[in-house]
């Protein structure tokens, strides 16, 4: 039985190896690839696909209420919202961590009124194979539905924002 040990614990490390940790690095979506299509359900009650806003420029945002980060940046977002809104911008805010109701507290408390969808399954981490739990991370989706940019971590200024929207408008 002591010479089996080895063996067995190779053969569980190589499993660990094959399946990987999520997403295989060739399938993960890069700037210029086609977004990958998501469907979540919105605090709205209704279930939002990103196929929903086809030719449209949307900007996705993944977030929490306990993320000190993405609470800073929540304000830019409104006003871009407010700004490029009317004009075809779809946002997409995405808490991946709490639930419906915590979720419309805070946006109720704080006057947001975005298009909110709850993904406490992880389905956008993996489907853009973000670091669970590293919110917030924010995607730039062009009219022609392919990733124009992306940006890992918080806006430090809404011009900083504001400037990767400008690219994404027709």
């Amino acid at each position: 039985m002591k010479s089996a040990l080895p063996i067995i614990l190779t053969a569980l490390f190589c499993a660990v190896l094959l399946s990987g940790c999520g997403t295989p690095a060739s399938a993960c979506p890069k700037i210029g690839d086609k977004a990958p299509d998501f469907t979540l359900p919105g605090i709205d009650g209704i279930n939002h696909s990103l196929s929903d806003y086809a030719g449209k420029p949307i900007v996705i945002n993944t977030w929490s209420v306990s993320c000190i980060e993405c609470k800073k940046e929540m304000p830019y977002f409104k006003e871009v919202v407010e700004q490029y809104g009317p004009k075809g911008l779809v946002f997409l805010s995405i808490n991946t961590q709490d639930s419906i109701n915590t979720t419309k507290n805070y946006l109720s408390q704080n006057g947001y009124s975005f298009t909110t969808l709850i993904d406490l399954k992880t389905v956008i981490y993996q489907k853009f194979c973000c670091p669970k739990n590293a919110d917030p991370n924010t995607f730039f989706i062009g009219t022609d539905g392919n990733i124009k940019s992306i940006k890992i971590g918080s806006f430090a200024t809404k011009e900083e924002l504001v400037s990767e929207v400008q690219k994404l408008m027709p």
